[in-house]
């Protein structure tokens, strides 16, 4: 097998997959916390068929990852308009700045 696949079971399955070896460790973490997340809704819903659970497992992820995706956006927004405000705020000081030394210049 090369360097740059992987072999992880999941689900019963044996998946042979192309991934860098830097991304190994955290494909395979990623892989058991899905089986444990299916697991998990497996036992609290009673829900035996696999591909529901995996349905619902893939609806939540989804969920989730928009989520995350929202509130990235929102903390750029927030960035950004401090940003702007500081830009702001430098440019009026710079501008006070030039200000003083030409008054100061002309007392001279």
């Amino acid at each position: 097998m090369s360097k740059n696949n992987i072999e992880l079971s999941l689900f019963g399955q044996v998946l042979r997959l192309y991934c860098p070896p830097e991304q190994q460790e955290a494909l395979l973490a990623s892989a058991n916390r899905l089986e444990e997340r299916v697991s998990v809704l497996k036992e609290q819903s009673g829900i035996i068929q696999l591909e529901k659970v995996l349905s619902i497992v893939a609806l939540n992820l989804n969920y989730e990852l928009e989520q995350e995706q929202q509130k990235n956006a929102e903390n750029r927004n927030v960035l950004q308009a401090c940003v702007q405000q500081l830009d702001a705020s430098l440019h009026k000081f710079q501008t006070s700045s030039a200000e003083t030394v030409s008054i100061g210049q002309e007392n001279n």
